[in-house]
């Protein structure tokens, strides 16, 4: 008899412990459902199963505190207390109800009024502080254009009645030319043939000595010209020595030159100072007598004779009888011609390595090396001393020839075009503009362009004022140039610089009436188109800053 021993296998699943109940008495054990039933079989393919969410119960028996005034015997009878507080249920309520009690859309619908009411006003407020201030803005900028043209012409009217320049005297002779010809018109309206001669004799008559006004002021002022000219090499000498040092600082130095320079300048002063007591005269005179004592060259013996007769006109009261402006004159030539010559003064020094070296000691203005011959007066003039335009080839007459000449014809008055120049230079330099074009031009083509080409009135509105006109840029993206300009008014000007297509604003016949103005200009201007290629983007590379430049050192020359 064979014994077989079946040996049998527990392959069930070992499940934790998850938790479960405990009987209080009978101490058995109640484990959750899931542990109790099999493994959790998977879900074909043909079938879709989740996770399902569940709330966890769990009920706890706990004894809660009750705070009893008085310790009855009966749980049930208490006193209560007054802090006690006594809820009672309320009536139930839908979402929809506590919606439309708690009135979330309705309050966001004030707040947003609200709001957009504050920054309505918010705005307002600003927009009209922003058109104050645009109101005064333009208030304050009218002010200042009118004042602008007021001490324009208060300037110019200070020109008329004190000219210093040629173009204060060319202004004065363009206005006599205007009122001769305004009166020869009026007469010729309002007389026969007879009374037209004899105004005619009168009108000619106040020109002629109008213009003997004109010439006197202008040869007075050629002579203080020529005094400031002869004693320009004392006034050179007595600035200092200025350059640009370390961390571009400004330096200046003042050397025994300049130290002497000063000096001379002073006597010079007080003898050109004719509003003086008689005794202050004599003063003077006696401190330079004293000081010629230690010469013995040739122009200090002539000015120390000169010094003596007039201490000894001043001394006999002779001033009063004579007139001694002649006499002082000559003291003062005699006075600067020595001072010319005393740098090679060797007689109040006994060194004779003194007079070796005298270079060291000149008092001497720079001497322009770059000169010019002029054609007409035969004269060797510095470059800045010929008539230049842009229509030129070549310099050959000098500024002095050209206006002796232009006096044979009428006279015309550049200070107007002269100002739109400047304007137009003042413009380039503010948008830095590389051309060289505005700067190379000058009054006389800025005439030729503003009456020749442009008949000298505003395109659009046809204004002759030239002082309400400026040449502005044509297209305001391109450089200026003459071929690429227009004639505007002030108001004009401003408006057009704002306007970004031409062709929306400006009808076809302005537009081309225009363009062919500027192809006459580039026809007129060509030489301008030449030159301005080697000198461009370098006007705006010239620095205003001082530079020291050493005086030319040349061999003595006559004065006289």
């Amino acid at each position: 008899m064979v014994c077989t021993r079946l040996i049998i296998e527990d392959r069930r699943i070992k499940k934790p412990y998850l938790g479960g109940w405990r009987h209080k008495i009978t101490r058995s054990e109640y484990l959750n459902a899931e542990s109790q039933t099999g493994p959790r079989k998977m879900p074909s393919k043909t079938k879709c199963s989740k996770m399902t969410q569940y709330i966890a119960v769990t009920d706890v028996e706990t004894q809660t505190p009750c705070h009893h005034p008085t310790q009855m015997w009966r749980p049930d009878c208490f006193i209560s207390s007054e802090l006690d507080k006594y809820m009672t249920s309320k009536p139930y309520e839908t979402y929809e109800e506590m919606m439309q009690r708690l009135n979330h859309d309705g309050n966001a619908r004030i707040i947003q009024r609200n709001w957009r009411i504050y920054l309505l006003l918010k705005n307002i407020k600003e927009y009209a502080r922003q058109y104050r201030e645009l109101v005064e803005n333009c208030r304050l900028y009218e002010e200042e254009k009118v004042m602008m043209y007021k001490t324009r012409h208060r300037q110019e009217i200070l020109r008329r009645t004190n000219p210093k320049t040629r173009l204060d005297f060319d202004m004065l002779y363009d206005l006599v030319e205007q009122w001769r010809q305004d009166r020869i018109d009026c007469v010729n309206q309002r007389f026969f043939k007879a009374a037209r001669c004899a105004e005619g004799y009168l009108i000619l008559e106040k020109t002629v000595n109008m213009m003997n006004v004109i010439d006197t002021k202008r040869i007075s002022m050629r002579a203080r010209y020529r005094n400031r000219k002869r004693v320009k090499f004392l006034t050179v000498n007595c600035k200092p020595v200025r350059w640009i040092g370390y961390k571009e600082k400004q330096t200046e130095m003042i050397t025994m030159r300049n130290q002497k320079a000063r000096e001379l300048k002073m006597i010079y002063d007080s003898l050109t100072n004719y509003e003086v007591t008689r005794g202050e005269r004599m003063e003077i005179l006696t401190i330079l007598r004293k000081s010629l004592e230690l010469h013995n060259c040739v122009p200090a013996f002539h000015l120390f004779r000169l010094v003596e007769q007039e201490l000894d006109y001043l001394a006999r009261e002779l001033s009063k009888d004579i007139p001694m402006d002649y006499f002082r004159e000559r003291i003062v030539f005699g006075y600067l011609h020595f001072v010319r010559s005393s740098h090679s003064c060797c007689c109040v020094n006994d060194d004779r390595e003194f007079c070796k070296n005298v270079d060291d000691e000149k008092l001497r203005e720079p001497i322009e090396t770059r000169t010019r011959m002029c054609k007409s007066c035969s004269k060797l003039l510095p470059y800045q001393n010929f008539t230049v335009h842009g229509r030129m080839t070549r310099l050959s007459t000098c500024i002095a020839c050209t206006w002796l000449r232009e006096r044979n014809i009428a006279h015309v008055n550049y200070n107007p075009y002269v100002f739109l120049l400047n304007c137009v230079r003042t413009d380039e330099r503010t948008k830095e503009s590389p051309s060289a074009i505005a700067f190379m031009m000058q009054k006389h083509d800025m005439y030729h362009l503003v009456n020749n080409i442009w008949h000298g009135r505003s395109v659009i509105s046809e204004n002759g004022d030239l002082f309400l006109l400026k040449v502005v840029r044509y297209d305001v993206d391109k450089e200026w140039s003459p071929w690429n300009c227009i004639v505007l008014t002030s108001e004009e000007a401003e408006i057009h610089c704002t306007i970004r297509d031409l062709a929306t604003i400006y009808s076809k016949p302005l537009i081309e009436k225009i363009l062919l103005s500027h192809q006459l200009a580039k026809n007129q201007f060509k030489h301008l188109m030449n030159f301005e290629s080697q000198f461009r983007e370098t006007f705006h590379k010239i620095e205003d800053k001082p530079s020291y430049k050493s005086t030319i050192k040349v061999d003595d020359y006559n004065f006289f």
